[in-house]
């Protein structure tokens, strides 16, 4: 366990709800935001059952709060209260981290792009794009001015996969990386776009991060060809991505909104 060797305090006294705190770098976010000082609400599917967020609930007992919510289910502020155990009207939010999603794996032995079954495309696209939105709708009558809302992107929204990445997986029958990840993720953006612009009135601004290559236990051969096409020749390390999400939420970045923040080492700017 990587240990907190210096606390910030650039999110010192702010509320923060992280969305999808079990899933794919969620801990990572909790424990980057606690080390800046902020109180964080850590809700999503079995989250509770945490073992790095239970590390972390330990190591911050009056700062880290779980509850287990599913962002594709009917929501409002007081839903997202009962899930933490909150009294009525205690949530009061200065930054929102929509990490809840699903990064579909490639699929095995598929001949075309085109034959993913459609409710594969459904079941992403209703937690990817349709649960950030029903998040922030739930809770954007108790976010404060100015506020933070940061959806976490992929830079297959960007650009689409390469095949060659995949062409070892299955003992060489290769595979397809499910089209309707990289679409919700660009979807996903437009949100960015039009919400920010809406609610920036409000005092809410609202942006997301992109991260490509990111090191999450990739198999050898895949990191090889990865890197190979990365400008930096290495994958991006886990913990410098937490500097960006701090920065999206703190008042740094209070002049940032309806933006992107690209963080690949350079994957996709060739």
């Amino acid at each position: 366990m990587r240990m907190i060797s210096s606390l910030g305090n650039r999110l010192s006294k702010k509320s923060i709800l992280l969305v999808g705190a079990a899933g794919n770098l969620g801990p990572e976010w909790a424990r980057a935001l606690l080390g800046e000082g902020a109180l964080v609400y850590a809700v999503g599917l079995e989250t509770r059952d945490n073992p790095e967020l239970a590390r972390l609930a330990r190591e911050f007992p009056e700062r880290l709060l779980c509850g287990d919510l599913d962002v594709t289910q009917d929501l409002t502020a007081r839903t997202i209260e009962n899930a933490l155990s909150q009294p009525e009207g205690a949530l009061r939010l200065d930054g929102v981290v929509l990490n809840a999603g699903i990064d579909s794996p490639p699929g095995a032995n598929r001949s075309e792009v085109s034959s993913f079954d459609i409710r594969e495309w459904e079941r992403i696209f209703r937690v990817n794009v349709f649960g950030a939105v029903n998040v922030l709708s739930a809770v954007v009558d108790v976010m404060a001015n100015p506020s933070a809302a940061v959806a976490v992107g992929s830079i297959y929204g960007l650009i689409s996969p390469r095949v060659d990445l995949y062409d070892h997986f299955f003992e060489g029958a290769g595979a397809f990386k499910h089209p309707a990840y990289g679409a919700s993720k660009a979807a996903l953006l437009s949100v960015v776009r039009q919400l920010g612009t809406h609610l920036a009135p409000r005092g809410i601004r609202v942006n997301a991060l992109t991260l490509g290559g990111v090191e999450g236990g990739q198999d050898t051969a895949f990191v090889e060809k990865f890197v190979n096409q990365v400008p930096q020749n290495r994958m991006v390390p886990l913990d410098e991505i937490s500097g960006a999400m701090i920065f999206l939420l703190s008042d740094d970045s209070l002049s940032m909104n309806s933006q992107n923040l690209v963080i690949d080492g350079g994957y996709s700017a060739w």
